[in-house]
């Protein structure tokens, strides 16, 4: 009867103690617990703790030997109403406990702790959603599971106490222990429960406050409206924009007075299918009428409103006259407008600036490779030369490929210096008359040959009859431009013809060049003549050339009063075309350049005695082998001051090839110093500077003309006939 007593006693001393824990949920943890912070869930977690070391120390005994408490109850419900910081230290510090008492049940006691607390903490992560459906069959499944893995530590005891243990706590654990476990989680859940409808609760009045003040607020329209679309309440700022009295508008149908009769019937059938569904639009903006008929513009946020029934009784209305800002509205669309054309300007340019200088990096790195590539030519070549017993026709093709190599260099030069010109307007026009089929024939015969070693049909069709061949422009610029696109056509054209020619037009002469080669793709067509464009063209094939040729004839032809264009499909061949202006009368608007006169070419020059200026060695030499034929008699000055000391020492000299770049005194100044004492001896300059500003200062400083490094010996042959007296 004692054993019976005592029982009793220790199991209601558990009940109240889970009753204690489930109070401190309720009082202290559930009404706010988003907002605890980590102190809080500490201090928690040792309540909790104490909780536990309370049931573990008034245990009850079903049988003498076996202890039974409900830590196992408490510490699995803590892990799924608590949640983590709370029972992991309710766990570590009932473990310790446990394990400073001892005994033989030692080990199972602390395997319980843990088993208990992980299954509460993964019922709560892996079943966040418990509590809404079947929460009492989930509270009785979550008793069970951990029951079951608590009739498994048993086997943690001594063996010979395993199987009594087992058979004395299967019953009690299953009828008893899982059901307290469900038991006392529906308690806490009815709290959880509670607590969220009292801070619902709590919520909806302060909305309720809330919405009061706003309706009550005199700088914005405020309405409530019946589920017919009657006005029940209007503010006065309401009737201060609309211009109506209380009296003529509560009651009314609100669609009726202010919605414009042509969408009335449409608008009041959004706002009741609204009502129906229970999903009104919260934010809009629409146009009401005013009682003199003007259009007012509001901005509107609608709510539902609720009787305690949970039905809708009307919708709550307020909103912000937006009259002004629509008048506004329009204005910035207006200047938004322009800020985008103006934007889109600005993005444009940006993109070719940095196109231009993407483009410009490939043309210095394409540069680099066209000038480095025939001078590797002309430098090997001339090592090779060197070489000790080099047979006759060794040396002829060496040098040959350094004639080859420096050619090319120096187109690519020329090149270069006529897009200069050309960007900085210093390119001059020479107007004469031509002779257009005659300058067909020149370049046909020109690259007959190339064209024919490469395997082309090369042909010349329709020429200009000869009664309309004559026309005047410049000579070299059409030929450059034809020099060009031939050139190209010959490039890119692997088998196949290619054709060229002209035809007269109306006012205008068209010049043409068609091949079957590559062909060109639509997308690359006009950006072939833009500058440094050729230069960032992928996939050429690595067919040599800088790629100025298209832009320098696209320059001449607009200079000359042409156009130039391209037709082609890629992989079918391309046609190029330009068009002259048809001049039979000379042009006084145009700027004629300066031709070398040959009336005194025949003159005799042997006895001329000329003076070389140059700090170069190498160019004082091939300009005294050009000129051994017109001169016996030639000295030579590596320097300005030099120069000007033989002239006073020689006053004989008929006439100087003056370098312009040199030390110590340049050609300009030395010049200047000759003339101050010598106003009849020739004076040339030659420089490796190609700009007509040069040729300018050259004349200026006292120069009577001027050539250009590399110097070309017929051309310098002829110049110097020229001055001949």
């Amino acid at each position: 009867m004692i054993v019976k007593n005592s029982f009793i006693i220790e199991l209601l001393q558990n009940t109240a103690i889970l009753l204690a824990f489930a109070m401190l949920y309720e009082n202290f943890w559930v009404k706010n617990e988003d907002s605890k912070g980590i102190s809080a869930k500490i201090l928690i977690g040792l309540i909790l703790s104490g909780i536990g070391i309370l049931l573990m120390f008034t245990p009850w005994e079903l049988v003498p030997g076996i202890v039974f408490d409900t830590r196992s109850v408490m510490i699995s419900i803590s892990g799924l109403f608590f949640g983590p910081i709370p029972t992991l230290i309710t766990m570590t510090i009932t473990s310790l406990v446990r394990l400073f008492i001892g005994g033989d049940g030692q080990w199972m006691g602390i395997a319980v702790i843990i088993s208990s607390g992980t299954i509460g903490l993964s019922w709560r992560f892996f079943r966040p959603n418990w509590r809404k459906y079947n929460n009492y069959l989930e509270l009785l499944a979550m008793g069970i599971l951990v029951h079951i893995v608590m009739s498994l530590c048993a086997f943690l005891l001594p063996s010979d106490q395993i199987i009594s243990t087992l058979r004395t706590i299967a019953l009690p654990l299953i009828f008893i222990y899982s059901p307290a476990t469900m038991l006392l989680g529906i308690i806490m859940l009815k709290q959880y429960n509670n607590a969220q409808n009292s801070i619902a609760q709590l919520k909806l009045i302060e909305s309720e406050r809330k919405f009061t003040q706003i309706l009550d607020s005199g700088n914005i329209v405020s309405l409530l409206l019946n589920k017919d679309g009657s006005i029940k309440y209007c503010n006065s700022y309401f009737l201060r924009v609309t211009g109506y009295t209380k009296d003529e508008v509560i009651g009314k149908n609100w669609f009726k007075i202010f919605i414009p009769d042509d969408i009335t019937n449409r608008v009041f059938q959004i706002f009741s299918d609204s009502i129906n569904s229970n999903n009104i639009v919260e934010n809009y903006e629409n146009m009401i009428l005013s009682k003199n008929n003007e259009r007012l513009y509001i901005s509107w946020y609608n709510t539902l409103l609720h009787s305690e029934s949970k039905e809708i009784t009307g919708v709550a209305c307020i909103g912000v006259n937006i009259t002004k800002n629509k008048v506004y509205e329009t204005e910035l669309e207006e200047k938004n407008r322009e800020y985008e054309q103006i934007n889109r300007k600005l993005i444009e340019a940006k993109e070719k600036a940095e196109e231009s200088d993407r483009l410009k990096s490939a043309f210095l790195a394409n540069m680099s490779h066209e000038i480095r590539t025939p001078m590797n030519g002309i430098l090997g070549f001339s090592e090779l030369l060197k070489a000790p017993n080099l047979s006759g026709k060794n040396q002829q093709e060496y040098i040959q490929l350094i004639e080859k190599a420096g050619i090319r260099m120096l187109n690519i030069i020329n090149d270069i210096i006529d897009l200069s010109k050309i960007e900085s307007g210093q390119m001059s026009l020479s107007i004469s008359e031509i002779e257009v089929n005659d300058t067909l024939d020149y370049t046909y015969y020109l690259f007959k040959q190339e064209a024919i070693k490469k395997g082309l049909q090369f042909s010349l069709k329709n020429k200009l009859p000869s009664n309309q061949t004559i026309i005047l422009t410049d000579k070299e610029k059409i030929f450059a431009i034809l020099t060009n696109l031939v050139k190209n056509a010959i490039k890119y054209t692997d088998e196949g013809t290619i054709e060229f020619g002209c035809k007269k037009k109306s006012g205008y002469v068209e010049f043409f060049v068609t091949d079957t080669g590559l062909g060109i793709s639509k997308d690359k067509q006009k950006k072939i003549f833009e500058r440094f464009i050729q230069a960032d063209i992928e996939d050429k094939m690595a067919r040599q050339g800088a790629g100025l040729g298209l832009s320098i004839s696209k320059a001449y032809a607009e200079l000359l009063g042409g156009k130039i264009w391209v037709e082609s499909e890629k992989g079918t061949g391309s046609t190029f075309y330009f068009t002259l202006p048809y001049n039979t009368e000379p042009n006084e608007n145009k700027v004629v350049g300066e031709v070398i006169s040959k009336e005194n070419a025949d003159k005799k020059t042997e006895n001329m005695n000329i003076l070389i200026v140059d700090d170069d060695k190498t160019s004082e030499i091939l300009i005294s082998t050009f000129i051994k034929e017109v001169s016996q008699k030639i000295i030579a000055a590596t320097t300005g001051i030099e120069a000007v000391e033989m002239c006073r020492k020689n006053p004989d000299i008929d006439l100087i090839l003056m370098d312009i770049q040199m030390p110590v005194m340049n050609g300009y100044e030395a010049t200047r110093q000759i003339r101050k004492f010598n106003e009849d001896v020739i004076i040339i300059a030659q420089t490796a500077f190609a700009f007509s500003s040069d040729r300018e200062k050259a004349l200026e400083a006292g120069c009577n003309d001027y050539i250009s490094k590399p110097i070309d010996k017929n051309e310098l042959l002829a110049l110097i006939k020229k001055y001949v007296k």
